[in-house]
């Protein structure tokens, strides 16, 4: 840090009795910083003629003694005020009269000009880009014009004082409206870009890492809104935005409205971290059964949106160029999905030792009950209670993710008389009972298409964070015109017509006659596949979906 010394600094009294500063200038001539007969009704009188709203950063440029930036904390108690001081020795002086002690203020003091610009930059940044305003010391500019002169012109001139008019503008003025989406690869993001685009819209990308903080992100956040002027902003599973709030208050600020789309439980993601509770944040939920807890958190703006499928990816793949490859994956029913076992160790290591037990017992017991609150006992009720809310969080992770394994294993279990493949890990050989065809996982995108089309039943067996919301599987499958079984949720009434459109389970014991059953029914699994990829490609598309977020958000923030 460079320390800019002013020799011969004195204090000399005013007419009034109040102390007043001469500096011996650049040139070394010497100059008072402030009246020698009144120094406070000089400061009244300089305040007076300032105009400003008392909003945003208040830059102050020379301390002097301090009278000045007294006056102004007073009529400007909102203002924040930065002052900057090019000596150490009229900062010690200031200190030693006892004249702003008192004041809320920040003294940047022993700075070069530049670094005061991006110390300043920073500040404006963490505070939401508020709006700067200079208040010059007109006898401490005078006395060293070289260093701030080009702060007052900087601070002037910058885009960065322009840029609260450049963020906040009109949103949700024309039919196609572009659309900014936080790209944290989440696998998600490439159908909503899709849709956005094949419905006319623009999208622009804005790629964030784990390891980007928070000013990093609002800076690239920043460079896009002013380029592109997007209606609003997308991400999902909360993805992009930090823990602490500050990309949500700066978004706020800007008043640029945020959808959030959950496609995992937002308990398990957002609960613990109310700082991004905003008016501005609206939340979609995959699953119903979450939207009052969200509310309860404070979120104004709660919407059901369920997942849906991408038509140009899932779709029958019948044609000549695809039977060799089709050929690799016949056969009568497939099961794709983890056994949890990882996930599951990954989660009990974060949770306290005393706990472990209490997962372990209620997970067991979950696939059939569901609510694992209810499952407590009184002593594991106040264990719980005593818990941070991180850690409950910690704790309800581990207990869906244990009582997945255990619901997944006993529905794979029934399924032993007939020729089972699962596409999964490895895990799976040492889980199961029977004698299933275990396959390494397959990619999303380019290989369980060919999978759906060519598998007799796809079973599906629902992760247990969904309440009542079905997974992509059951819009992809039948996309494909492919068969689907599938565990019964509570949406699925709302999605399909149980029955003519989609076949479901509600118990593992109904399994092995289902499967039996569709195995050997070509004709009921066609009329069945006819309707159910009708409805699909009628009602639940990522298009359809896209759509009806974009209306509630113009319809919310225009």
């Amino acid at each position: 840090m460079i320390v800019h010394a002013v020799k011969n600094t004195t204090l000399v009294k005013a007419k009034n009795g109040m102390p007043s500063l001469k500096v011996t200038c650049e040139r070394n001539s010497v100059k008072t910083l402030h009246s020698l007969y009144d120094p406070e009704a000089e400061a009244r009188s300089m305040v007076d003629a300032f105009t400003f709203n008392g909003k945003g950063i208040l830059v102050v440029l020379g301390l002097g003694l301090g009278y000045h930036v007294a006056e102004l904390s007073r009529c400007y108690p909102e203002a924040k005020i930065i002052v900057i001081e090019k000596s150490s020795e009229i900062y010690e002086n200031a200190m030693s009269c006892e004249l702003i002690h008192e004041i809320k203020h920040e003294v940047l003091q022993g700075l070069t000009h530049s670094q005061v610009i991006r110390k300043i930059a920073a500040i404006q940044m963490h505070d939401g880009f508020v709006p700067v305003t200079v208040f010059p010391l007109a006898s401490a500019v005078a006395a060293f014009p070289s260093f701030y002169d080009p702060i007052l012109s900087s601070l002037r001139n910058t885009e960065s004082t322009k840029l609260w008019d450049k963020l906040r503008y009109r949103k949700f003025q024309t039919e196609s409206i572009t659309v900014l989406m936080i790209d944290s690869g989440y696998f998600l993001l490439t159908e909503t870009e899709k849709a956005l685009r094949s419905n006319g819209h623009k999208v622009v990308r804005v790629k964030v890492n784990k390891s980007d903080i928070g000013d990093k992100v609002i800076s690239g956040i920043m460079e896009a809104i002013i380029n592109f002027k997007p209606d609003f902003f997308l991400t999902v599973n909360h993805l992009g935005l930090d823990e602490e709030g500050k990309i949500s208050d700066f978004l706020t600020s800007i008043e640029m409205p945020v959808a959030s789309w959950y496609v995992d439980s937002p308990n398990l993601i957002v609960k613990a971290f109310n700082k991004n509770v905003s008016p501005y944040v609206a939340l979609f939920m995959w699953d119903r059964s979450y939207i009052n807890d969200m509310k309860s958190m404070g979120f104004e703006s709660v919407e059901y949106l369920p997942l849906a499928t991408d038509e140009k990816v899932f779709r029958p793949l019948m044609s000549k160029k695809h039977k060799k490859k089709l050929s690799g994956y016949i056969c009568d029913v497939s099961f794709v999905g983890n056994s949890m076992v990882e996930p599951v160790d990954e989660w009990m290591e974060k949770v306290h030792v005393h706990v472990r037990p209490i997962v372990d017992r209620i997970s067991t017991e979950l696939v059939r009950t569901g609510n694992m609150m209810e499952m407590l006992s009184n002593d594991e009720k106040e264990v719980i209670h005593g818990l941070s809310t991180k850690e409950k969080m910690d704790f309800e992770a581990a207990v869906i993710w244990k009582a997945t394994l255990h619901y997944r294993l006993g529905c794979m279990n029934e399924l032993k008389n007939n020729e089972l493949r699962i596409y999964g890990d490895k895990h799976w050989k040492s889980l199961l009972h029977n004698n299933a065809d275990i396959y390494p996982s397959i990619n999303y995108y380019k290989e369980l298409p060919y999978l759906f089309n060519a598998c007799k039943i796809n079973f599906n067996a629902t992760s247990l964070q969904m309440k009542e919301a079905v997974n992509q599987r059951v819009f992809n499958v039948p996309a494909c015109s492919a068969f689907l079984l599938t565990d019964y949720q509570e949406s699925l009434d709302e999605l399909f017509d149980i029955g003519s459109e989609v076949v479901s389970y509600k118990d593992k014991e109904e399994i092995p006659e289902l499967v039996k059953y569709y195995v050997n029914n070509l004709s009921a699994r066609d009329s069945i596949v006819i309707k159910a990829r009708s409805r699909v490609l009628n009602e639940h598309t990522y298009k359809h979906r896209l759509n009806s977020m974009i209306a509630f958000m113009k319809q919310r923030y225009k």
